[in-house]
């Protein structure tokens, strides 16, 4: 019942209802933007493939587990760089403002049924465009919460989730690398 309520406080003052989301700090929010987020991911990516119940759990559990693992790193990072910028916003506080940006995730699952219901609309050519739409409105959505919240202007809050993504990148590309290094030395 919070998140609705916490919905309809948006629709009617963003700004309001971002400062509230953040004093609450409330994990149980924030875990439920994480799972909305994973859910889309999980059904874009797997909609027909006729998974089993239990795989279909596990792959959303692992997803979720992802999803909380680069809000915390996000959430640090961006809290460091606020912190030099001397702007008081905890990582807590963001973490949550990054978990609830989760919900726009929701449109990958909308499309994955989309793509189900319809199928000769190919959106399987245009997943990876609906892959940077929704990373495009989330990044925007959190662009916006800094700026709300803590009165940054545009080009200190979209440097401030653009610095904390490059930690993420670089773990992302070496977990790639270790990976294919891991494989060459299999074969």
């Amino acid at each position: 019942m919070n998140l609705l309520k916490a919905y309809f406080r948006y629709m009617e003052t963003p700004a309001q209802a971002l400062q509230a989301l953040l004093e609450e700090r409330s994990f149980g929010q924030a875990c439920a933007g994480y799972l909305a987020a994973a859910l889309g991911w999980v059904l874009f990516f797997n909609i027909g493939a006729g998974l089993s119940v239990p795989a279909l759990l596990l792959k959303l559990a692992l997803v979720f587990a992802a999803e909380m693992t680069a809000g915390y790193l996000v959430a640090a990072v961006c809290g460091l760089f606020l912190d030099f910028s001397r702007v008081a916003a905890s990582p807590a506080q963001l973490f949550c403002l990054i978990g609830s940006s989760g919900f726009i995730k929701g449109l990958l699952a909308a499309l994955a049924l989309i793509s189900a219901a319809w199928p000769t609309a190919h959106l399987g050519i245009l997943a990876p465009v609906a892959v940077m739409l929704v990373w495009a409105l989330q990044l925007g959505y959190l662009t916006r919460g800094l700026k709300r919240v803590f009165g940054l202007t545009t080009g200190k809050a979209l440097g401030a989730w653009l610095f904390a993504l490059v930690p993420l990148a670089a773990v992302a590309v070496l977990t790639a690398v270790f990976a294919v290094w891991g494989i060459s030395l299999l074969f």
